[in-house]
């Protein structure tokens, strides 16, 4: 099964449910599927999307977050694809989706569809920040969130320039990087580890020559977390699926059955689509 390694290449298979991010080809049918357009102002300087999809009333895919690593600022109208399974055609979908940026939820958004059988079907969603700045150019609740005509960032509601202690362009509130996990900050007003953006949280306790590592080796992969310097596979790291040993599975396949981060069970039968045994 290959991996969604980067923003717009591979197919990822959650079960009966696949994600895709790619570009769109009219001339190819993509059997029953989503195609999620993901909407933004772009000073919020999102560099990955978590998505999730509840299918009449019960969680189908995800919460996944695309693209794997952090590797660019997203731009708004990005496009994913989600390939559903067996689903009944007129089944209602709600898809909700979260922006982040360098590891913190700034935004949220939600879309509403049926499915149709044989088809995809088109969603829009558009994220909008989690603080919304006031049309009067004031503080959004006192916190100093947002500030108009302001090159750089905003700390109590005056406008700074972007550093490493006050990082962020366009008026946003000012982040500040954390020594472990970044080097700088830089013109796009984002911390970054060297070149790239600064490290996850998640995935990296430390920023090294301009590298993210997990304890003395590299910073985890898909699926997994770093945890007192090794990577480890835990219900953050792989919530949508069950842990065989440090590896985060997809959670249904009859031998490695199981959900929300637990221990991967081996099923007699089957293993249902929410990670029970049957």
């Amino acid at each position: 099964m290959p991996d969604l390694l980067r923003w717009g290449s591979k197919l990822l298979l959650l079960g009966a449910v696949g994600l895709l991010v790619a570009c769109r080809d009219p001339a190819k049918a993509s059997g029953t599927a989503l195609y999620v357009t993901v909407e933004f102002d772009p000073t919020l300087l999102l560099t990955q999307v978590r998505i999730w999809g509840d299918v009449a009333g019960q969680t189908r895919f995800g919460p996944e977050v695309l693209p794997e690593q952090q590797q660019r600022v997203l731009h708004s109208g990005e496009t994913l694809r989600v390939l559903l399974g067996d689903i009944p055609n007129g089944v209602p979908i709600q898809v909700g989706l979260e922006g982040l940026r360098d590891g913190l939820v700034v935004a949220r958004g939600e879309g509403a569809t049926e499915v149709r059988d044989g088809y995809e079907v088109d969603v829009s969603v558009r994220l909008e920040p989690t603080h919304t700045p006031p049309p009067d150019g004031g503080t959004d609740g006192g916190d100093g969130s947002f500030c108009l005509d302001c090159t750089g960032c905003c700390v109590q509601g005056q406008c700074a320039p972007s550093t490493f202690n006050t990082c962020g362009t366009g008026g946003i509130a000012c982040v500040a990087c954390d020594a472990a996990r970044a080097s700088g900050c830089d013109q796009r007003g984002v911390c970054v580890c060297g070149a790239n953006p600064a490290c996850s949280p998640l995935t990296a306790d430390r920023c090294t020559l301009g590298m993210c590592r997990c304890g003395n080796s590299a910073a985890c992969g898909r699926g997994q977390a770093c945890v007192n310097g090794t990577c480890r596979c835990t219900a953050e790291s792989c919530p949508g699926g069950c842990c065989a040993g440090n590896t985060c599975e997809a959670g249904t396949a009859t031998d490695k059955c199981g959900a929300r981060g637990d221990a991967c069970v081996k099923c007699n039968k089957r293993c249902n689509a929410d990670g029970t045994c049957g």
